[in-house]
């Protein structure tokens, strides 16, 4: 009855609205005393030092990622490094989007005539404004609220989930000489199932079994302590993101990814999915022309802002409602596409755009704070919720 009376609102607040093609979050509605308590962060900090080039009407800079450097560094490879990915930040409040992401389309879309590759298939929208050096980021600043007013508890739930080791995103860095600068590492990307704390004296994992996607000790009765994330914890991956199982074979890789400045830049395959997961609800993200960009700490126990930047196609997009319990046919879904119509900002797929070519994907910027961990193995994942029919 709460999720069914939440929808009822959202329908009765903002449905009509939308369905004219306007704007219809005000972000004052979000309170944020600085402290947190809200499900956001203090973005006051100076953003990432990203690269910057000359993009089309930019006045201050274009944001892109910063270049690969030059020269081989001297010096033997460090061990591998695994991060776990937790504290997403997916309620970007008032102006926490426009330092989130990178100019994916080379134009800075600034008043008083918008510009950039496509036009909204909406006739009646306005191409959306750009954030700081052309940042296009349509999710945080117009579709995440539009998810938020009907689950307002998803960035919670996400970060409960993941702070348990449930749908941590993991990095796992190979072939790095563990300098400032390193034109080529090795980068892959993949999900927990599970993780569970460990000890600094531990070199392999310990034997442990997996009951119901919970980690127990091979009694299959002895329930493992949740993760600490001092370092420490191992994470259980999901199977379904190795070829065969193997975790030697991940799917999601980029053996060409660099580190320059201390920030890893790795390149995601297209349509790679990320998932921001809960109990009952979750958004599955499948990004074209993606980068993942994060800063190394000295002592490599943290990869701090982490940052997913992408393209998010407005039909990939619409498949992940279910997950959501937005169906087919009702009338949930069918605000939330005229909002995409609206909202839609770029190409999923880069340089097939032109004058009068209509968007077909929405910019995303998102961040996640990396903490050390380290792999215990592959198992069986969960099933992404389906709430409809």
């Amino acid at each position: 009855m709460l999720v069914r009376s939440a929808r009822l609102a959202f329908l009765g607040g903002v449905g009509c609205v939308l369905l004219v093609g306007c704007n219809v979050f005000d972000p004052s509605l979000i309170e944020n005393d600085g402290t947190g308590n809200d499900g956001s962060v203090d973005m006051s900090e100076a953003p990432p030092d990203f690269g910057m080039n000359t993009g089309i009407g930019c006045t201050m800079g274009s944001r892109v990622a910063p270049a690969r450097p030059p020269a081989e560094m001297e010096g033997d490879d460090i061990e591998e490094l695994v991060f776990g990915l937790k504290e997403v930040l997916l309620n970007q409040g008032e102006i926490g989007w426009q330092e989130i992401g990178l100019n994916l389309d080379n134009y800075c879309s600034e008043p008083p005539v918008p510009q950039g590759e496509c036009i909204p298939p909406n006739p009646d929208a306005t191409l959306l404004i750009d954030g700081e050096q052309g940042i296009d980021n349509a999710f945080g600043a117009e579709l995440y609220p539009l998810v938020e007013l009907v689950f307002p508890e998803l960035q919670a739930t996400a970060r409960m989930s993941s702070e348990a080791g449930v749908g941590v995103v993991a990095v796992r860095l190979r072939g790095y000489n563990g300098q400032d600068d390193d034109p080529r590492v090795d980068a892959t990307l993949s999900q927990s199932v599970t993780g569970f704390a460990g000890t600094a004296d531990q070199t392999e994992p310990p034997d442990y079994t997996i009951v119901d996607f919970e980690p127990y000790m091979p009694d299959g009765v002895t329930r493992l302590g949740v993760p600490e994330w001092e370092g420490n914890d191992w994470l259980v991956l999901r199977d379904d993101t190795f070829f065969g199982s193997d975790l030697e074979q991940p799917l999601v890789r980029d053996d060409n990814a660099y580190v320059v400045g201390r920030q890893l830049v790795m390149v995601l395959p297209d349509r790679v999915e990320i998932r921001f997961a809960g109990d009952d609800n979750g958004i599955t993200v499948k990004l074209t022309d993606a980068r993942a960009i994060g800063t190394l700490s000295e002592d490599f126990t943290e990869l701090s802002d982490l940052t997913f930047a992408g393209r998010w196609s407005v039909l990939d997009l619409l498949q992940t409602t279910r997950s959501l319990g937005v169906c087919d046919g009702d009338a949930e879904f069918m605000i939330f596409r005229n909002k995409l119509q609206t909202a839609a900002d770029v190409r999923a797929t880069p340089g097939t755009g032109g004058d009068m070519v209509e968007c077909d994907a929405l910019s995303i910027g998102v961040t996640f704070q990396g903490y050390r961990s380290r792999l215990a193995g592959v198992t069986d994942g969960q099933d992404p919720p389906d709430a409809c029919p």
